[in-house]
């Protein structure tokens, strides 16, 4: 991908036409300078990086150069063409009023202007920021440039792109840069671009993520709760206590319920059960007396009868004889008197077992009346009976209560052990990741060799020092990315560790990338503002010469800036290398900021 061409629905401003090797935008700002503040010159100078963000679909926010002078750029639309890897191009619209809205179109041949409106787009209005299920613009861009490198799908193409557009105030550092908010942003990134097994790192910094998270969850979880996972079996014996003692205040309070739920508890009810009672007992008594007469008659039956022969022995001691026809009558009023004492001693029995089953049937109803009785009358004659209900209802209240508030300090204790095995489960898993960073970083890299080729060529050439492109790991084991010039004793230096050499560094590792990955489908282009303000002349004259050597050589665009005062005598640059021509009498917007 290389920038083509910028325009704009306002004709003030003036086309901006990209070819595609080197690219100068001269700025003739010396007479300008007496007109504006350094604040406004220093976003005059840097507009055009914005410009083209803006139009790779760059949000805008509040700290945005768009934002800012919204009002300035109200009816403006601005367009973007650009070159795609496969020889086609594609123009980007976009405006500064609804810039959340983007329009695409592909087409075959460069230099088009499409501000007419009545322009068809292959894609019209698409959102950048959008509800879940609408077509996002970036990922419609994304498909269309069809990168072949970073293409994972949690990459797009605005992941590298920070590196590529840099204004004069993103030269502090060579790989961090302020676009990225964590180091997991952007390091997994240029691992995988140094040809390192990138999802290693990745998973790390995840996993680190995750610790993070349970740590302070835990800590919270702690303040709010005030409890530790050691508290657990306590917890756990408090609450069986408690329950242990609401079962037994609701057992207690369990008659209370049922009388005071089922019926109205008054004197006459007791008065009702008394004399049921009464009856009852009149009852047991008179069948206790019955139940005697029978048992007393079936223990005399046929003791009033005397036998035969008592009677002969009785007549034998007075010297009188027993006649015979007085012994057989006798016999058979005997035989009679037997026969009628059988049938009543079944009579009596039959009696007493009806009259016994009738007494225990009204023992039985008389236990049940006296136990309702002794209920009743334990309510009524306690004076703070129903004070007392009240009392255990309001205990059984506080009881659960107390109960659910230990089931949630148990359930954060449990989460909480739980989250610490979860947490020692993460470091054992980080260990094992680390240990597998150290032998992806000394095993063998071809690539990385050629890459750090590429990276100490175009510093050397420059600067004629070597420079050391170095990926090592750090104090948290994670990766490091550092650069380390040498003297020329090859002895390591601080002499170039300063802004201009940093610009250079900053400048040889996204040459080198773009390079090293020039036959793929990637990025073919950067735009570097003001990289060569407050270098020496001989290394700006080198610098050119090297870039028009390499974009050439390897098919890619580099941009820069350039102010007057900046290019020495025996630079001369070829007039169409210069693509534009700025000053106060043609700037960029034709307006002040």
């Amino acid at each position: 991908m290389k920038l083509s061409k910028i325009y704009s629905n306002k004709s003030i401003f003036k086309e901006i036409i990209f070819n595609e090797y080197l690219n100068i935008i001269y700025w003739n700002i010396e007479d300008h300078l007496t007109n504006v503040n350094a604040q406004e010159h220093n976003l005059w100078k840097t507009s055009l990086v914005y410009l083209i963000d803006f139009l790779l679909l760059k949000e805008v926010k509040n700290n945005n150069f768009f934002w800012k002078y919204k009002t300035k750029f109200n009816d403006w639309i601005f367009f973007l063409e650009i070159k795609l890897n496969d020889g086609n191009y594609l123009t980007i619209k976009r405006s500064i009023k609804n810039n959340n809205l983007v329009s695409i179109k592909k087409h075959f041949s460069n230099n088009q202007n499409f501000t007419d409106l009545l322009t068809e787009w292959d894609y019209s209005d698409i959102k950048i920021k959008t509800k879940k299920d609408e077509i996002k613009a970036k990922d419609t861009l994304n498909t269309l440039l069809n990168f072949n490198v970073l293409d994972k799908p949690w990459y797009n193409y605005r992941s590298f792109l920070p590196y590529l557009l840099r204004t004069q105030d993103d030269y502090g550092e060579v790989f961090n840069l302020d676009n990225f908010f964590s180091d997991s942003e952007w390091k997994p990134m240029i691992f995988e671009l140094l040809w390192f097994n990138w999802d290693i790192l990745d998973e790390k910094y995840s996993l680190e993520k995750n610790l993070e998270f349970e740590r302070k969850h835990i800590k919270k979880v702690n303040l709010e709760s005030k409890v530790s996972d050691s508290e657990i079996y306590k917890i756990k014996a408090i609450i069986e206590a408690k329950e242990l003692e609401l079962k037994e205040i609701k057992d207690t309070i369990d008659k209370f319920n049922f009388f005071q739920k089922e019926q109205d508890i008054n004197i006459e009810l007791v008065k009702e059960i008394e004399s049921e009672i009464s009856l009852l007992n009149n009852k047991e008594y008179n069948l206790n007396y019955n139940i005697e007469e029978v048992q007393n008659a079936l223990d005399n039956d046929g003791g009033s009868i005397i036998k035969i022969n008592e009677l002969e022995t009785l007549f034998n001691e007075v010297g009188l004889n027993l006649p015979d026809q007085l012994v057989k009558k006798y016999k058979d009023v005997q035989l009679f008197a037997s026969q009628i004492s059988s049938e009543r001693k079944k009579y009596l029995q039959d009696e007493l077992k009806s009259k016994t089953e009738e007494r225990n049937s009204i023992r039985g109803k008389l236990y049940e009346l006296n136990k309702k009785r002794w209920d009743y009358l334990y309510i009524l004659r306690e004076k703070d009976t129903f004070i007392k209900y009240k009392n255990y209802q309001d205990l059984i209240v506080k009881l659960s209560w107390e109960i659910l508030v230990h089931k949630e300090k148990l359930i954060s204790a449990q989460w909480i052990e739980k989250t610490k095995w979860d947490i020692d489960k993460i470091n054992d898993d980080i260990s094992l990741l680390v240990d597998e960073i150290k032998l992806e970083l000394n095993k063998e890299n071809i690539d990385l060799i050629e890459i750090k080729k590429i990276f100490q060529d175009i510093y050397k050439k420059v600067f004629q020092y070597t420079v050391l492109l170095i990926v090592e790991p750090n104090k948290k084991n994670n990766i490091n990315f550092t650069t380390t010039v040498l003297d020329f004793a090859n002895d390591t230096t601080w002499k170039w560790d300063w802004y201009t050499s940093t610009k250079i560094l900053c400048a040889s590792f996204v040459l080198s990338i773009l390079i090293y990955y020039s036959n793929k489908s990637f990025y073919k282009f950067a735009y570097h503002d003001w990289i060569l303000e407050s270098w020496w002349d001989k290394h700006k004259v080198s610098f050119i010469n090297l870039l028009r050597d390499y974009c050439k050589k390897y098919d890619i665009q580099y941009s820069i800036s350039l102010i007057k005062s900046d290019i020495p005598n025996s630079l001369i640059f070829n007039k169409w290398e210069i693509i534009k021509e700025l000053s106060k009498w043609n700037e960029l917007f034709w307006m002040e900021f």
